[in-house]
């Protein structure tokens, strides 16, 4: 009996959405949760050779890969939607191809630029922003150096990985993604242990970067290779139809990741390194759950757009409402399991319990799952060419919210820096969803909330409140993290299996 409700539940959970996503959603969390996965064991190591402070300027070069987004103009978005439209005959293969060859002119260019611009700024910033003891000014401007010719080496990456995610090539991508991570930063583990110099570790975070990025054009190429193709053009007016699109996805991207920063840019400036650190490994805790929110998106971004250029709405709306379920069944259980297990987590992690850190973690976690669950909205937003309103929520958090940090900082401390995450998750997830429905899915709001949130949440907090109270005192870190585990399956295998009976009754 019990057999035949998992299997009925296994089939209901593969009925909700087309063979297609499912695959490119699995290749996505697999990708995603390995690279989480592999930063969260790291960390430890990273803290442990490096100390506090050494982390703290670790930190920033994790931080500096996510702003490089920053000089994407909104063409990486551009490269996914167009890719996925695409009909794959040979007229759109050579489309494909001019397209690439523009934009990657476009991308090697500014990488160039980019790493003469931060090489030569490295003194400056290592010298009147940072706030260091340990490394001498020397030690600290070589470092940021070779930190800045590392991160212009990795950004022409991004437009072959979002070539392939247009291509629903998730499976190439993420292999390629987990490859250059494991030597990132397995070989990183191996550099400190053998030298414990930042200096060294970043020589060989250049060679990662180059193989990486090189690998990756040499795969997207040659897909979309063939005898009877001419020869790719750069053709920078083929930029002039997309252009719009394009200046909305920058804008979004440039507020997106100018939010997501915030708070660490103003506790480099405002707290000692050592107090960044213990901010960049409370977020590094959170990079499970953002690593389990960006496969959603990868995986039905591409397939939201394919929907509309075949003008299937009905198809799109179902498609819309299944992968957020999915997402939400899976999100929030790991949010509210991150909130209430997060002492046990953290003495199990790094080996002890920092009261900043876990602090700061609890307020980092409600925010990223309430913004998390925002990004299919978007995508789905971004899908009918419709920019402006994901633009407008993230600004407004970051306007209101940077001046507020800045206060909250200086009278709470470095927990204070959570309020930018705060004000962009909860605002999202109700102003943001109200005004995204008044224009799309007229009449669905209270729908989303019901369909999507309710049954998730209602059994996650019931289960995990009753874990928590019976989780037993006093026993070993790893029990501790058995029973967090098995709480974690039970929660998501329940709403699983009364969400296939709710599809049933439909």
């Amino acid at each position: 009996m019990i057999y035949q409700r998992i299997k009925k539940t296994i089939s209901a959970v593969q009925s909700l959405t087309n063979h297609r996503s499912i695959r490119n959603v699995f290749w996505n969390l697999i990708g995603g949760l390995f690279t989480g996965g592999l930063v969260v064991i790291v960390t430890p190591w990273y803290v442990h050779h490096l100390g506090m402070e050494g982390y703290g300027i670790l930190s920033l070069w994790l931080m500096m890969q996510i702003i490089l987004g920053l000089l994407d103009f909104g063409i990486g978005g551009t490269i996914i939607k167009e890719f996925a439209s695409s009909n794959h005959s040979n007229i759109d293969i050579e489309f494909q191809r001019d397209l690439l060859r523009t934009v990657e002119t476009i991308y090697w260019s500014i990488a160039v630029a980019l790493v003469v611009l931060l090489y030569f700024a490295a003194g400056a910033f290592g010298i009147y922003w940072l706030k260091v003891t340990k490394l001498t000014t020397n030690e600290l401007v070589q470092i940021l150096s070779l930190m800045a010719i590392t991160l212009g080496l990795q950004f022409p990456n991004s437009i072959y990985s979002n070539a392939l995610i247009g291509l629903q090539e998730h499976r190439k991508m993420n292999i390629i993604q987990i490859g250059g991570n494991i030597l990132r930063h397995g070989g990183g583990v191996l550099i400190l242990l053998w030298r414990n110099d930042l200096f060294w570790f970043f020589c060989y975070q250049l060679m990662v970067a180059i193989l990486q990025t090189f690998l990756s054009r040499v795969i997207v190429w040659t897909m979309l290779s063939g005898s009877d193709l001419r020869k790719p053009i750069f053709k920078f007016f083929i930029l002039k139809d997309l252009w719009k699109f394009s200046a909305g996805m920058a804008i979004t991207s440039f507020v997106a990741i100018m939010l997501s920063n915030a708070d660490r840019i103003i506790l480099s400036k405002i707290v000692p390194t050592s107090e960044l650190g213990k901010y960049a490994i409370a977020f590094t805790a959170t990079g499970l759950l953002q690593f389990g929110i960006q496969p959603f998106y990868r995986a039905f971004f591409p397939r939201y757009a394919e929907l509309i250029s075949l003008g299937d709405y009905e198809s799109l709306k179902k498609e819309y409402f299944k992968s957020c379920q999915i997402m939400a069944i899976v999100i929030i259980p790991l949010g509210i399991i991150g909130w209430g297990f997060a002492p046990q987590l953290f003495q199990f992690w790094i080996g002890y319990n920092d009261p900043t850190i876990v602090r700061v973690f609890r307020l980092l976690i409600i925010g990223i799952t309430c913004s998390g669950l925002m990004w299919l909205p978007a995508a789905y937003q971004q899908a009918h060419g419709w920019t402006s309103l994901h633009i407008y929520m993230m600004g407004g958090a970051l306007i209101l919210g940077i001046p507020v940090a800045v206060w909250s900082v200086s009278k709470y401390g470095t927990a204070g820096a959570t309020v930018i995450w705060l004000l962009h998750g909860i605002s999202d997830i109700t102003i943001g969803l109200w005004l995204m429905h008044k224009r799309l899915l007229v009449g669905q709001f209270l729908e989303w909330y019901l369909h999507v949130l309710a049954l998730p949440l209602i059994i996650s907090i019931a289960i995990i409140t009753i874990s928590n109270f019976l989780m037993p005192a006093h026993q070993n870190n790893w029990l501790n993290i058995s029973w967090i585990a098995v709480t974690g399956i039970i929660t998501i295998g329940v709403t699983l299996y009364f969400d296939s009976r709710r599809l049933k009754k439909k």
